[in-house]
């Protein structure tokens, strides 16, 4: 997780518009701004054993397919093969999907699939889970509503309302989409979005007061 409150004065968003944005400082709005970072997940493991597994754990999550843990060697449902439980979590994109600067800098970057948001709600998307966990995307989607918040101190979690999963060549890009009419304001001053996609445990914090373009907070 990327600390906050770290960035320097003369970052491009704050200096420039997006038509003056070098390819860097383009890929940066992306990658690492107060409205996107690279974030390295912690990995969860099931803990609760389940009828006729012999010992082993069984890990299911629907849409996701099921592995055998324990009791000789790993085994997945899916048509994916299988994967080591050593091989150690890959950062993902987590951007803040329906601020202007991630539109613009989306464009800039000629990503002509980005996804669409509309502009009742807020979007967060997380970009590189691999596209073997979601063999039924619908599922997923569906689940994903109950594992995912964005905390705010003091307040009750928000919770989305819809979850996009999406299929693309270089892995899944899944979509929070959280009603503005739980309004985020300057006075929550952080924010932490959570969500539990599979084994993946992803936290990433932002800085409200940070958001800032063009003179105006941008969610």
């Amino acid at each position: 997780m990327i600390p906050v409150g770290l960035f320097g004065a003369d970052e491009a968003w704050k200096s420039k518009c997006a038509a003056e944005w070098t390819d860097q400082e383009t890929k940066q709005v992306l990658t690492d701004s107060p409205w996107a970072a690279m974030v390295t997940p912690t990995m969860k493991k099931s803990e609760a054993k389940q009828p006729g597994n012999r010992g082993g754990l069984n890990v299911g999550i629907p849409g996701m397919g099921r592995r055998r843990m324990g009791g000789g060697q790993p085994q997945d449902s899916s048509d994916h093969g299988n994967e080591s439980s050593s091989e150690p979590p890959q950062p993902l994109n987590v951007r803040w999907e329906s601020a202007l600067p991630i539109r613009e800098a989306e464009l800039k970057a000629r990503e002509t699939n980005a996804p669409a948001v509309d502009e009742d709600h807020y979007a967060i998307a997380v970009y590189g889970i691999p596209s073997r966990y979601a063999k039924d995307p619908q599922a997923l989607a569906d689940h994903l509503k109950g594992q995912s918040t964005i905390k705010r101190e003091g307040q009750k979690d928000l919770k989305p309302s819809h979850v996009d999963v999406l299929q693309r060549d270089d892995g899944l890009v899944i979509v929070f989409l959280f009603p503005r009419t739980k309004e985020i304001t300057a006075k929550d001053s952080r924010v932490e979005f959570n969500a539990l996609v599979g084994p993946f445990q992803i936290t990433q914090s932002f800085r409200v007061d940070e958001m800032i373009y063009q003179g105006k907070m941008e969610l």
